[in-house]
């Protein structure tokens, strides 16, 4: 439970108001001592708002500025553009709704117009972190948190002169948004055209290089009702990691290059772990697609519904300009349940190698298929996993009731192999332990005998 702050100026709590209760904030630091906001902290007095702009605030790592509600929630509505709006190159900023313990989201990024992002971040912002705030869509507005800068074509913001760094998103519920849910980096990365793909931003004559991010936390976020991607991420080459989100209820527009639970784009490599990924209609929409690099694990997720659980693409060597191969991708321990065509589906050109252990694919009328029929890339295919058709083969306790841990007689329980030091823990957080693992997302638990 999030402490009450404060509305008054005092030491350790607000540092000044910058939100009285109604109309349009706007903090402009360009003209600003570079101490200005240092350390600070900006207090919103509850109430509805028409917005909320930041433009060149900037703080330092040790003592970043914090934008915060006091004494109750901050509602942001806008009718013609974002609602919540960071620019200008601002950087070591905090934005947190944790002000008040009434209200779990004490920032709330509502209406927004214009096909506009609720929450946008561009313009050469970076270290923002973004916590305890409600993205509260119509079906109107645009994506509910973007967070990318593209460059521009006097070379401003390419790759080698700027990056994202120490991006972090925690404890946000989004929802409801006519596009994506989580819009982080740019989404072409690379630098060779190949495989259908063409890298770069587009500046008629010629295209820069988008930058690169670096340092990625997506944590504990609500994602649902989404009309394309539930979260998408680009160019983040290091220092990724998505784990513990829920995502249900994404692809609502329908859109097959869009609709993934998560989306993982060209450049982007780290941990994807332990996330329920939802669909409740079953088209055209994925679980899981990834096109990032080799390097990365995608461990302990639970998959449900969706015509693909997961999407292994192409566009990575080529693209990455890699040497030769890339290095190995591992998709180990993950539950796949009941997608309406392939659980699983591999497109081996350009995707290197492929760890593929301990998962439980079933419910799907075909547990996997390939481009071109072919697996290749994929080590380990058949075992140790278990792909099935059958749902009820998988021994879970209740899937009818979206109960996918397991039965103590189901064929998943020690079947797999010992993952220690990739796989250590299961979704809920229990060790695995040093024997054979069990298959899929939830290692099997001996009931209580008190």
């Amino acid at each position: 439970m999030a402490a009450d702050l404060a509305c008054t100026i005092q030491a350790g709590g607000c540092s000044e108001f910058i939100g009285n209760g109604s109309g349009y904030i706007w903090i402009d630091g360009r003209s600003q001592p570079a101490s200005r906001y240092v350390g600070k902290t900006l207090c919103i007095k509850p109430g509805t708002y028409t917005g909320i702009g930041l433009y060149g605030v900037v703080a330092t790592a040790a003592q970043p500025a914090v934008i915060t509600n006091c004494g109750g929630q901050a509602v942001f509505n806008s009718t013609t553009g974002s609602p919540v709006y960071i620019g200008g190159g601002s950087r070591y900023l905090k934005l947190t709704g944790a002000g008040s313990s009434a209200h779990p989201y004490g920032l709330v990024a509502g209406t927004s117009g214009g096909n506009q992002a609720h929450i946008d971040l561009r313009e050469g912002v970076s270290d923002v972190e973004i916590g305890h705030v409600e993205v509260r869509g119509d079906g109107n507005g645009g994506v509910g948190i973007a967070f990318r800068t593209y460059p521009r074509c006097d070379g401003t913001w390419s790759r080698g002169t700027w990056a994202q760094y120490n991006t972090k998103i925690h404890d946000t519920y989004v929802h409801d948004t006519k596009y994506e849910g989580m819009y982080i980096g740019p989404s072409h990365y690379g630098w060779v055209t190949a495989n259908g793909y063409t890298p770069g931003y587009d500046c008629g004559t010629s295209r820069q290089w988008e930058a690169e991010v670096i340092g990625l936390e997506v944590v504990d976020n609500r994602v649902e009702n989404i009309g394309n991607d539930g979260i998408q991420i680009g160019a983040a080459t290091g220092g990724m990691t998505v784990q513990h989100n829920e995502i249900r209820n994404y692809g609502l527009n329908q859109i097959e290059s869009h609709s993934g639970g998560i989306t993982v784009n060209p450049g982007s490599k780290g941990l994807i772990d332990s996330n329920w990924i939802e669909a409740a209609q079953p088209y055209r929409t994925q679980g899981i697609v990834f096109q990032g690099t080799g390097g990365s694990v995608i461990t302990n997720n639970v998959i449900v519904g969706g015509r693909w659980g997961a999407m292994f693409l192409r566009n990575t060597a080529a693209n990455m300009e890699a040497a030769s191969t890339l290095s190995t991708l591992v998709f180990a321990n993950n539950t796949v349940v009941s997608s309406a065509h392939e659980g699983l589906y591999f497109f081996c050109s350009g995707l290197g190698t492929l760890t593929f252990a301990n998962n439980l694919v079933a419910g799907a009328p075909t547990p996997y298929a390939a481009n071109g029929g072919t697996t290749a890339c994929v080590k380990s295919l058949t075992g140790p996993n278990l792909l099935t058709s059958n749902l009820g083969a998988a021994g879970f306790v209740n899937p009818a009731a979206g109960d996918f841990h397991l039965q103590a007689t189901s064929p998943a329980v020690g079947a797999g192999v010992n993952l220690s030091g990739v796989v250590d823990f299961d979704y809920d957080g229990v060790a695995r332990g040093s024997g054979p693992y069990d298959l899929g997302a939830f290692a099997w638990k001996a009931p209580s005998m008190n």
